[in-house]
């Protein structure tokens, strides 16, 4: 296939096409340039040696922030605002930050990431968050068409920063979905 017809095509098609094709190499470059230059992708220098305090200072929290977990139901006004955000980012890139390692200093609840996976670009669609009597699921469908779920036990809105935190219930994990990214 030529370069001409790797542009004529959407980068979702471009994208298949690369998954069905995997020894073509030219389509691999083309997906990537693409990818970079419509903002899809978010490339970290490794060699900067700041580069993950700089991943820590993205997704730290403001004062700012809202949370919603299951006893603080007396608050309706967080869920609807924490929700409606959420709702918001449809049809919206957004930056998704995955950290599976923290430290939390017990007197005063801040924590530290120690292990994040690399940041990614998420197409969100039909967003929405079911509050459910114990957890939330956090619900979107990504530019795979995939339906994806997240069991969470708490969700923080830091409204200054655009980031949601979504806390789920199987380990010391959290998810961050960005929208400065």
């Amino acid at each position: 296939m030529t370069v001409a017809k790797y542009n004529a095509m959407s980068l979702n098609e471009l994208r298949q096409y690369i998954l069905v094709h995997r020894e073509d190499i030219d389509a691999f470059h083309a997906y990537i340039d693409r990818s970079k230059s419509e903002g899809k992708m978010i490339s970290l220098d490794l060699s900067d040696e700041q580069w993950e305090e700089k991943v820590k200072e993205a997704i730290r929290y403001s004062s700012e922030a809202i949370r919603w977990y299951p006893s603080n139901r007396e608050d309706g006004s967080k869920v609807s605002v924490i929700t409606d955000w959420w709702r918001n980012l449809n049809t919206k890139s957004v930056t998704m930050y995955h950290i599976t390692g923290m430290e939390i200093d017990r007197a005063t609840g801040i924590w530290e990431p120690i292990q994040i996976s690399p940041a990614v670009q998420v197409l969100i669609n039909e967003p929405k968050i079911e509050i459910g009597e114990r957890v939330a699921f956090v619900k979107y469908i990504d530019q795979e068409g995939l339906k994806r779920q997240i069991e969470a036990l708490a969700i923080d809105l830091d409204l200054v920063k655009q980031n949601l935190f979504v806390w789920p219930t199987t380990s010391a994990e959290v998810f961050i979905f960005s929208v400065k990214g």
